[in-house]
């Protein structure tokens, strides 16, 4: 019995596998509305498609329309290179620099050409040295005024003193014809 049952059990092995060939068998009617070999004869191969970008792929990827703004080779003829802005200032480079309307009220180069240099003023006055000369011209002018008022004063007195000399002449010409009177007499 034991071969029978052997036996039964490989035939319900084969019978299983019978199925499931005849349930994956494809039909005439199966390939009803595929393609031939001939409809085949354009399309691309596997091997054709290794090389190929996926959707996946380009999903990232910019569209026609994401390009209608944007700038052509033809408008970047003329544009500065990252070469041609090596030498050139940044932002940073003018914080702290003069702008055109802080430099409005400064003199320009044609303005300073008749100016004074600071060896044309090297032997110039300072205020401090002008201080002290206030104060010494204060003094000479109460000076001058005392001098002027003294001249003044003895001008007067030469005045009277002429005026004195010139009456003892007088009185000394009348003393002598008085005298030359009395003595003619």
């Amino acid at each position: 019995m034991e071969k029978f049952d052997l036996i039964l059990k490989e035939l319900q092995t084969l019978n299983l596998r019978v199925n499931k060939f005849e349930a994956n068998m494809v039909t005439k009617q199966d390939f009803e509305g595929t393609a031939t070999k001939q409809d085949l004869k354009g399309m691309a191969t596997k091997q054709d498609l290794e090389g190929m970008a996926t959707k996946l792929d380009l999903k990232g990827m910019a569209t026609k329309q994401d390009l209608e703004g944007m700038a052509t080779k033809q408008d970047l003829e003329g544009m500065a290179t990252k070469q041609d802005l090596e030498g050139m200032a940044t932002k940073q480079d003018l914080e702290g620099m003069a702008t055109k309307l802080d430099l409005k009220g400064m003199a320009t180069k044609q303005d300073l050409e008749g100016m004074a240099t600071k060896q044309d003023l090297e032997g110039m006055a300072t205020k401090q040295d002008l201080e002290g000369m206030a104060t010494k011209l204060e003094q000479m002018s109460k000076k001058l005024d005392a001098v002027a008022s003294q001249v003044a004063h003895n001008t007067e007195q030469e005045l009277i003193l002429k005026d004195v000399a010139q009456k003892v002449i007088d009185h000394e010409t009348d003393i002598r014809l008085i005298k030359q009177m009395i003595t003619n007499k």
